[in-house]
């Protein structure tokens, strides 16, 4: 895909988007490919993979979500920046916070933000060692290609405010992750929303859960507890 199939691509699903987002995605790859050839940020090294499995497969999920003003979205563990900083460039209005453990790439984020000139926050730590006055403080956490569902929604909820969504994109074997979160699905009080599917370069799913009650302080357990 080159940048013209990119633009006309993202305009067909994101009718609204501004010309200032298009700008943006330009200084983004510039500086993911810079950047990628001193430290291994993304195997998508090639124009066409940043634009086509890098950039568009990480917002198709996401064409139906209302992003209000004012909403506050949490991306865990989103690594050179998706699907959180390109949420952040098709709705400036949103407070993205992004939760990272990888110095080398949260130090990627600081300078790319800064390029971007956007306000992003930052929380440098392993999701499960969620501190108390970080529960139910987001009204949308998501996360992309981080682990399977139970581990995501075990360490996703505790984050999200009750009434607040947790959004999962997830690839073809979707149907078997959610056999395997079931149990956790229940002990977190979550209510699965219609499962929504796109068609991009691969098949896209997206797995949304609103959060119904207040997270027990039990979860997340520990991450040994977690996978076990």
């Amino acid at each position: 895909m080159n940048q013209k199939e990119f633009v006309l691509a993202v305009k067909k699903i994101y009718p609204c988007v501004s010309e200032t987002f298009f700008k943006q995605i330009e200084v983004y790859k510039s500086f993911l490919q810079a950047q990628n050839k001193l430290f291994n940020l993304t195997n998508l090294a090639s124009e066409e993979l940043i634009y086509e499995e890098y950039f568009l497969a990480s917002i198709i999920p996401y064409q139906n979500i209302n992003f209000s003003n004012g909403l506050n979205v949490l991306d865990i563990g989103s690594g050179s920046g998706i699907p959180g900083i390109l949420l952040k460039l098709l709705y400036p209005s949103i407070n993205l916070t992004i939760l990272e453990v990888n110095t080398k790439k949260v130090n990627f984020m600081k300078k790319l933000a800064e390029k971007l000139n956007i306000n992003v926050s930052f929380l440098f730590q392993r999701a499960e060692d969620i501190k108390n006055h970080q529960r139910e403080q987001f009204d949308l956490v998501t996360s992309r290609a981080v682990a399977e569902l139970r581990i995501l929604l075990e360490i996703s909820a505790p984050y999200a405010k009750v009434n607040g969504l947790i959004l999962e994109p997830k690839s073809i074997k979707y149907k078997e992750e959610i056999t395997n979160a079931k149990k956790i699905i229940n002990d977190l009080v979550l209510s699965p929303l219609p499962i929504q599917k796109f068609i991009g370069s691969k098949s896209n799913y997206l797995l949304s859960y609103k959060k119904l009650k207040v997270t027990p302080n039990k979860f997340p357990r520990t991450w040994k507890e977690i996978i076990k």
